[in-house]
């Protein structure tokens, strides 16, 4: 659960190099007393005195943000007057770090996203009917898959809207409007739904395999509760906590921040607990395929099966994504790739699983 954006421009107030301000600068003999930008810090880079009415370029910070081009140039402007240039719409000293981003790859990253994402809305919706055709089908155990499927369906609907209205639309970005926050905060919520919903998956199929005698009907309701009200907590705290915070609080919350995390705790607490009720469900399953006397390649059959839909099913795939490459823009670029295919089209691999096998 990606929140999912990059960073064209960085500006913090505690400098480690001298900072001089912003005010007008006229330099003396030996330089035509010619009017000057002052030398500043924009909390990634460095800026000499420039002469007024030209560009001063910098190397992109690769080792601040590694997703920048290693061969590629921030750019600031000093105007006429001699002041840096102020965004139209913030009225603070920007600097133009889009030059070091690799938007093409930005995009395709993007598309592969929207791609698999509506493959899978289609597919969910077929399987929703399947259920919902067939009395046979109708149980709690499928009344869970349908709430979870409900989830992977909203997840991948809002992403698909925040990424054609708010990420692929810079002037949007820019005016950083109230509406754009608000539909990220619903698609950071949604998200976590989908992440408390394969919690569910685990927790009911372990409590029932278990717990015998549990009742089913409570576990329903512990799972509707969990699934779509738990999330409310941390979205509305990060929401709150970044909406306070003057840094955090622009282009509609597209850069990284380090306020994401009180989303990604709950997802990765998650996907542990999912890996324990994983590992405890098979160690079941393989003591009781042993007890039936089977021959060895059936059971190694029913396992592999049992295997391929658990894992899926249960997000276990998300753990592969945790880490994030921070060598150069090639390797990141394969790892967005990489995640927005186990993301986006694994939903295609659930429907089989559950449908086919």
């Amino acid at each position: 659960m990606k929140t999912r954006g990059d960073a064209f421009s960085g500006q913090f107030t505690t400098p480690p190099c001298p900072d001089h301000g912003t005010a007008l600068r006229l330099m003396g003999a030996g330089t035509g007393s010619r009017l000057y930008c002052n030398a500043t810090f924009d909390g990634w880079l460095c800026f000499d005195y420039t002469p007024a009415g030209s560009n001063v370029y910098q190397p992109c910070p690769v080792n601040m943000h590694p997703g920048f081009l290693d061969d590629a140039f921030a750019v600031k402007q000093c105007m006429p007057d001699g002041r840096w240039y102020r965004h139209p719409y913030t009225q603070k000293i920007w600097t133009d770090y889009r030059p070091c981003s690799s938007l093409g790859n930005k995009y395709s990253v993007i598309m592969m996203y929207i791609s698999g994402y509506s493959l899978s809305i289609v597919l969910l919706l077929v399987s929703i009917c399947i259920f919902n055709l067939f009395r046979h089908l109708k149980c709690n155990r499928v009344t869970l898959h349908q709430h979870l499927f409900v989830s992977y369906i909203l997840t991948g609907l809002f992403w698909i809207i925040y990424y054609t209205q708010v990420s692929m639309q810079t002037d949007v970005v820019q005016n950083n409007p109230t509406w754009c926050r608000v539909l990220h905060v619903v698609t950071q919520y949604i998200t976590l739904c989908n992440y408390c919903w394969m919690l569910c998956e685990g927790f009911y199929l372990h409590t029932i395999i278990v717990l015998t005698f549990t009742k089913e009907k409570m576990l329903l309701w512990i799972c509707f509760i969990f699934g779509w009200g738990f999330p409310l907590i941390p979205t509305l705290i990060y929401a709150g906590l970044r909406s306070m915070d003057a840094s955090d609080n622009t282009q509609c919350w597209l850069h990284n921040s380090n306020l994401v995390r009180v989303i990604m705790v709950p997802v990765i607490v998650s996907l542990l607990i999912n890996v324990v009720f994983l590992a405890n469900i098979l160690r079941i399953l393989f003591s009781k395929l042993r007890a039936f006397n089977t021959n060895e390649t059936h059971q190694n059959r029913r396992a592999v099966r049992a295997i391929l839909i658990l894992i899926p099913l249960l997000g276990i795939q998300y753990l592969a994504l945790l880490v994030r490459p921070d060598t150069s823009p090639q390797a990141l670029y394969i790892f967005d790739m990489v995640s927005a295919l186990l993301v986006s089209y694994q939903v295609s691999s659930k429907f089989i699983s559950l449908c086919l096998l």
